[in-house]
């Protein structure tokens, strides 16, 4: 049973530390910011982990938890709200509601042409906004 708890504790704080440094993201986090120390961190991480926050805060994207609302979940609704327009802007190889998607995909610079060339390959098939954002993201890393 202990080895069950310990796999699962270092599991978590293994992605916790990957993500958010030792104590994770959360009030304790916002609190304690610029600490360092073994100290310092266990607060932190006491008290994100005593007080319930880190819900909320990934739930908002506040706390230090912004990355929690994961780039694909705004994608996704950035496609679902403007798949015409966006459309037609691949279709013309530019646009600012292309602008708008590549820099909310931190690809401002991608190659336009290269979707427009690919605008049937994007918008056949299925036409579910996720899907579609994995296509111009397999094209934008190709």
């Amino acid at each position: 049973m202990k080895k069950i708890f310990a796999t699962i504790a270092l599991l978590a704080t293994t992605s916790t530390f990957a993500a958010h440094g030792p104590a994770g993201c959360g009030l304790g986090s916002v609190l304690f910011e610029g600490k360092e120390g073994l100290v310092f961190n266990v607060l932190a991480a006491t008290f994100n982990g005593t007080s319930g926050n880190q819900t909320f805060g990934m739930s908002t994207g506040t706390l230090g938890c912004e990355d929690a609302k994961s780039a694909q979940v705004s994608a996704v609704s950035f496609i679902e709200n403007n798949l015409t327009a966006l459309s037609t802007d691949i279709s013309r190889g530019e646009g600012q509601t292309l602008d708008a998607y590549l820099t909310l995909i931190n690809a401002p610079k991608a190659n336009k042409m290269e979707l427009k060339k690919n605008y049937k390959t994007i918008f056949s098939g299925d036409m579910a906004a996720k899907d579609i954002h994995t296509r111009i993201s397999t094209l934008i890393q190709m």
